[in-house]
């Protein structure tokens, strides 16, 4: 049978030039700063890049000092309204000349101040890389920018390398517009989202090899868990997908209740260390969101629990009302969340993810009843997780209505939603499909770059 030249290719090389072209492009005609909550990201991995692991309180305000040139460059970027008013390319190459002084700094009020470092670790990185390089901060954001991506290149090209099959679609997941905008940004869900496609690669690999499980893998995997619940929590049932493999691939006895303790114990390491240090400080942090609100979780569940029908009833009304709008979101919707890419391409990269989801698989594999069973049980686990987390965490007391929730939230599952077509449909396509997903990741994300420098900027 004649080979082409895209099977002779490992895909996670073609994933690397794909994610590094359009990546660092995206790291630059992403205006600054415009990512969800890219401001305080930026704030806290500058702060931890140079020592400040421990807020302050002055004035019953939470924070640390700040250089005064980087808070107001970052306030130039905030609220801007590309229907009216776009960003003029030769002003913001002006702006690479501002170099900030660090004894020159303000007392910044951070909302923020309890959010873990292992989330932006790579940023981190970066932004001590950047003031190495020119103390700008259109420059160090840039450089934050940049150790993102290249972390996230490393982590999924590893988890594609590793998966027999399942390859395009992971591949498809990682370039979609909307993951390697997050990727190509300062956020802690660059590493959440990479290191959820590698433990569904994981997964994927011993769900489908006769040989056992090394204990190297498996410490890889919990490897990626904890730096993936100390990035963002509320991704818990993910890991349990191992719960579906047989007990005999293990090495030791007992392995389902063994995992799953290990599981709960990873899931708490983040109350009981860095959460548990923050509130030793007796602090009482600032506010999230608006000030004219009151936000409580506890009180929140305390105040839906009494009438339970109409909670119920909340929940669906808002997957209907907002559900729309959370599948764009998790395609491509950019610049604070205000700038989707237009309907047909999100409406045609859905229909592709799908299709490849039921035919990128081995015909000689069938997962059993039970494993479809338990496989979708978490898929609905996950997603009641975030939805629900969502109505309770950033939306006021009381509220009916989801506040502020978005596609991006969902990238994590997306994967576990597309394994619920493994295997419906044959795979008669095996040598075209990478060729497949290659063309339609390059399509996709040269229309996504040219759509957002033509929607941001003016000028040369």
């Amino acid at each position: 049978m004649k080979e082409y030249f895209w099977n002779k290719i490992p895909l996670e090389y073609f994933f690397v030039v794909i994610a590094l072209f359009f990546g660092m492009r995206m790291v630059f005609v992403n205006p600054p700063w415009q990512t969800n909550d890219e401001d305080r990201h930026f704030y806290n991995s500058w702060y931890y890049a140079n020592g400040y692991f421990e807020p302050e309180s002055r004035d019953k305000k939470i924070g640390n000092p700040l250089p005064q040139k980087i808070i107001r460059q970052v306030d130039r970027f905030q609220g801007i309204s590309f229907k009216d008013n776009k960003i003029d390319k030769e002003m913001l190459d002006s702006l690479k000349n501002i170099l900030y002084e660090k004894t020159d700094t303000v007392f910044y009020n951070n909302p923020n101040y309890s959010t873990n470092p292992i989330g932006y670790l790579p940023n981190i990185i970066g932004v001590k890389f950047g003031e190495l390089y020119k103390k700008n901060p259109l420059v160090v954001h840039w450089w934050g920018r940049a150790f993102g991506l290249f972390a996230y290149l490393v982590i999924v090209f590893y988890a594609i390398r590793i998966t027999p099959v399942f390859k395009n679609v992971l591949l498809l997941v990682a370039l979609s517009p909307m993951s390697l905008y997050q990727a190509s940004s300062i956020t802690y869900d660059t590493l959440c989202n990479a290191t959820t496609f590698l433990m569904i690669a994981f997964f994927i690999k011993w769900l489908l090899q006769k040989e056992k499980i090394s204990n190297r893998e498996l410490g890889l995997f919990c490897l990626a868990f904890f730096i993936h619940i100390f990035s963002k929590p509320g991704y818990y049932f993910t890991p349990f997908l191992l719960l579906m493999i047989p007990s005999e691939k293990f090495s030791f006895s007992y392995s389902k209740f063994k995992l799953i303790g290990l599981f709960v114990v990873i899931i708490m390491l983040p109350k009981f260390t860095w959460a548990a240090y923050i509130n030793s400080l007796h602090f009482e942090g600032g506010k999230p969101l608006q000030n004219d609100f009151l936000f409580s979780p506890s009180q929140n569940l305390a105040y839906h629990l009494k009438n339970i029908p109409e909670m119920i009833a909340d929940l669906f009304g808002n997957v209907l009302w907002q559900g729309k709008n959370w599948i764009i979101g998790a395609i491509g919707r950019f610049g604070y969340s205000y700038t989707p890419l237009p309907g047909g391409l999100v409406f045609s990269y859905v229909l592709i993810l799908l299709g490849m989801a039921s035919i990128d698989h081995d015909n000689n594999f069938k997962l059993t009843r039970m494993q479809r069973v338990v496989s979708f049980s978490l898929l609905l686990a996950s997603l009641a997780t975030i939805i629900v987390g969502l109505y309770l965490t950033i939306s006021p007391v009381g509220a009916r209505e989801i506040f502020g929730a978005q596609g991006r939230y969902f990238i994590p599952i997306i994967p576990l939603l597309l394994f619920q077509l493994f295997g419906t449909i044959p795979n008669k396509l095996k040598k075209y499909l990478p060729l497949i997903s290659i063309l339609v990741s390059i399509i996709f994300l040269y229309k996504t770059v040219s759509f957002m420098n033509e929607t941001f900027y003016f000028g040369n």
